[in-house]
Formats: C-alpha cells, structure tokens, sequence
C-alpha cells in the first residue's frame, strides 16, 4: 500500500488586496513567510509501519500529481487551508481513490470536511491510525474515526527527517509538543474542543531524548501551558528546562502575559536557551487595560516585558484586534505601547471565528458571522460584524498597524530573534539600505 500525504495550500488572500506590505523581508509577513508544517503528519508517519510507502506533498512548495499511483490520500489540515484541502480530496475521489482527512478543521466541523472525503479521523490518531491503515488495505474504511483523547504513553516522537526545513522553508525552528489539553476558555480558541480541558503532559524522559537530537538547533514549543504560573506546571517546566541545559539549543515559546514571570523561572529559561517569547495580546485582563490606555496596567505590562527582556529573551508580541470591546482607539493605543515597552518584533492578526470554538457560537447565535469562506479565515481578514467599530474600519486597522509599526523598525534587529534562511537575511539587509537612502533623499 502506498499512502500520500498532503499539507494543503493555505490562500494568501491579502496578497492580492495589500501588494505594498510585500515590500517588508518576507518573514515579517504574517501571510508570507513559510514555516514546516504542523506536527500531524510527522506523528502519522512515525506511527506508519515500514512496510507501507510513503510520499509527503507540501501544496505551499510544490503541485500535487493527481495521476500519482496512490492507495490512499491523508490530508491534514486546519481552517485556511479547507478549501484546498476540499479541492484535493474531490479531485482524488473522482479517481476512485481513497480519501481520509483529519486535524484541527475536521475535527471541529466534521459534517463540513465529510462532504470531501470518504473517510475523518476526529481528535488524535495515535490509537486509530493501526485501524485505519488495516481498513484502508481491507477496503473497509469507515466513515468515522474517533474522537479519542491518546494517553502520553501512546505518544510517539515526530519524524524530523521527512521535511528538508532549511532548504524550503523561512523560519528553520522544529515543532515540539510537551502537552494536550487545556482547561482553560479563550473564546477562539479551539485546542480544548479537540484536546480535552484535561492538561496531559508527554513523558519527562520521552521529552528530553527528543529535544537532545536537536542539540545545537532551535524549537518552538507549541503550547503554551508550560508557562501557566501554577504549582505543578512550573515544576514541570523547570525540571524539563534544568535537564535540557546541556543540550545549548535556541528556544522559541510561547505565552499570554498572564504567566510566571518570577525572576528565577525567566532566568532558568534563558540559561537553557530561550531566544523568544511569542505572547498574544487582547484577551486577557492586561491586555484589556493596555488596548483602554490605562496607565497601571501599562505600566505593569511594560515591567512584564522588561523582565523577559532583560534576560535576553526577545518578546515577540502578537497583537490581536477585533474583539467586542474594541473601537477605532485601539490601533493607536497598541502602537504607543510598542514604543512604550520597546517592543521590536511584533506581528498583529484579526480576531476569527474558528468553527465551533465558544467564539463561533457567540457570534453564529447573534448573526453576525459574515461567510464562510475558509480560506479567509485566516486571521487577515474580517470574516464577522465588529461590535464597535466597521468592517472596513477593522480591516484597514489592520493594515495600519503593519504599515505603521514596521515602517519604523530596523528589520534586521526585529528579525533577529529568527533561524532563518541566509538568503532571507541578505534580503532583509538590502530592503534596510534601501530603506536608509530613500529617507535621506
């Protein structure tokens, strides 16, 4: 049997609205540059016995042969990818070949992504996939697999050699997953939907191992649960982060501000080689007061901000707008308190409505969801009624931000905190040069 997986093509809907924001380094775009894929298909392959071929197609770096002798197609993928995820699954259904789609969009809307496939694995595959490999040689495929929440015992390492990261990609940092689950309730987010609000943390010495095969090279952490300021999870952080000191690798987490800022935590973080923080802005109560101008709470963000800064940690701030409370103010209040807190690296994304997230419903149920055209629901793009402000207004906030915000910054500095392609930096350094002399004319 052979199988094809397939990373569908997300749609660069802003490219063809905002061209003049493609002047900026490519990976100061959020829409732009290009990062591996998410870890699901590197979980299947390493959970894929060896008697099975096997063949990966990126649809962002390269076209899918549709005559491609195949056995069976798995796509994941989540929201913006769904109308090319939809338009790959028929065009192989039209051949007669099997179809099985699974991740974060079909395992929130099932009933959307079945009308494409022959078959959905729901929520997390390491107990199913055995099942659905021998169906699928059986011809037996059933319509419907899971949801099952896996136990970390079940968990396996990520095959790190199916994509050549430094070559087709941007931003060269591999994805590490430390835990499933969340209690928590942001309303758009869709993690505990698929996960569970159960927080189920991977092996310690599973974890470990893996990290030190990427000794020297860099990792995102993809969740950000590491960094709740709790009790149990930042015992686990720090004994994870204290074993992990030897390996001298460059680490790229993520947080909100709500989160354990203690001085010894911060210090444990950049002694084991954190280069970057990504925290989201706008949900949380600081965040709330900082979008209202409210000078306490600035003040306390920015002493947040100083304190990962200080321990050469770069804070890569993630400005979301939007949300209800949000009118035309907010724009300007986020870019004063980037020059306040000297924030360098900074990208900004519209609040969405992922499907059947708390978000989602609120809106649904008060009719203000404009379409669902899922490639637009990419975080670029206005795809609900604001509450207190238009949508035009909102869209072209967006793009004032970006405009604003990185027309000033020395790129090379605010792309720093990157591994990234060589010939992404010598672009980055000649965009600056230019830059310099058109201001001096």
């Amino acid at each position: 049997m052979k199988i094809l997986f397939v990373y569908p093509k997300f749609e660069r809907y802003l490219k063809k609205v905002y061209a003049e924001l493609f002047n900026f380094p490519r990976i100061a775009s959020l829409w732009e540059y290009r990062m591996p894929p998410a870890l699901g298909i590197q979980i299947l392959i390493a959970l894929t016995p060896p008697d099975i071929e096997w063949k990966i197609i990126d649809e962002n770096l390269e076209e899918i042969d549709y005559n491609e002798d195949v056995d069976l197609v798995a796509i994941s993928f989540f929201t913006p990818q769904a109308e090319s995820a939809y338009r790959i699954g028929d065009k192989f259904k039209e051949r007669k070949v099997k179809v099985i789609m699974g991740g974060m969009h079909p395992s929130m809307i099932p009933e959307d992504a079945a009308l494409h496939c022959d078959s959905i694995c729901i929520g997390e595959a390491e107990i199913v996939w055995k099942d659905i490999l021998d169906d699928a040689r059986n011809n037996s495929l059933k319509k419907i697999y899971g949801p099952v929440l896996a136990p970390p015992s079940n968990w396996v390492k990520p095959a790190r050699n199916v994509y050549k990261i430094k070559e087709n990609y941007d931003w060269h940092a591999s994805l590490v997953q430390v835990a499933r689950g969340c209690p928590r309730d942001c309303p758009y987010c869709n993690i505990p939907g698929i996960y569970g609000r159960n927080i189920r943390l991977k092996n310690m010495d599973s974890l470990v191992e893996e990290i030190s095969e990427l000794s020297g090279e860099e990792f995102y952490i993809i969740e950000d649960i590491i960094m709740f300021n709790s009790k149990s999870i930042a015992e686990y952080t720090k004994e994870l982060f204290t074993k992990i000191l030897p390996y001298k690798n460059k680490i790229f987490l993520t947080s909100s501000l709500i989160f354990n800022a203690k001085p010894d935590f911060l210090q444990l973080l950049a002694g084991a080689g954190t280069k970057s923080i990504y925290v989201t802005f706008g949900f949380d109560p600081i965040s709330r007061g900082i979008y209202k101008n409210d000078r306490k709470v600035i003040e306390y963000g920015k002493n947040i901000i100083d304190r990962i800064q200080n321990e050469g940690i770069r804070l890569y701030a993630a400005f979301g707008i939007g949300f209800d409370e949000d009118d035309e103010s907010v724009f300007d209040a986020i870019l004063d308190f980037c020059k306040k807190a000297h924030i360098v690296t900074s990208e900004f994304f519209i609040v969405t409505p992922f499907p059947n997230t708390p978000l989602w419903y609120t809106l649904k149920n008060e009719n203000r969801i404009i379409h669902t055209r899922w490639n637009e629901y990419n975080c670029s793009n206005v795809v609900f009624k604001p509450r207190r402000i238009t949508e035009d207004k909102l869209q072209s906030g967006f793009l004032y931000l970006w405009k604003e915000f990185y027309t000033e910054i020395d790129h090379v500095e605010s792309l720093s905190c990157f591994a990234q392609k060589q010939d992404n930096i010598e672009k980055t350094i000649e965009y600056m040069q230019k830059t310099k002399k058109e201001k001096t004319k």
